[in-house]
């Protein structure tokens, strides 16, 4: 077990919110799309990674509230590489506001997750 930090609450609570907005951008790109072929890829693996990573998230969230951030920093670790997870993979199909959108909300996800894992002290 690695001794670490106080993860405070708000720090916590961007991530989650964070990668909330995420997956309700691709959400919003997949429907405008339509059954559009470039976005087969994004709903057979990116999507459903991603409403994993988000259901991770809210358990992880709970662990917090009753102290036990572990869970938070694993999967805080895990989304501190998202862009290089999700290489390859463009929203420029469903137009150029959802894909900077996307861009800029992945950066979101991967800084609040950086400062989750700062304030546990694990990086």
């Amino acid at each position: 077990m690695i001794v670490t930090q106080a993860i405070p609450q708000p720090v916590a609570e961007r991530y989650l919110t964070a990668l909330k907005g995420l997956v309700s951008t691709v959400r919003s790109a997949l429907g405008t799309a339509g059954s559009a072929p470039q976005s087969s890829g994004w709903r057979k693996k990116m999507l459903p990674l991603l409403e994993s990573r988000l259901a991770e998230s809210k358990t992880a969230l709970a662990h917090h509230a009753i102290g036990d951030q572990e869970p938070l920093i694993s999967i805080a670790l895990k989304s501190r590489s998202l862009a290089r997870d999700m290489d390859g993979y463009s929203l420029g199909f469903a137009g150029e506001a959802l894909a900077t959108q996307f861009e800029d909300r992945r950066r979101l996800v991967v800084f609040a997750a950086w400062q989750v894992c700062e304030s546990a002290g694990v990086v």
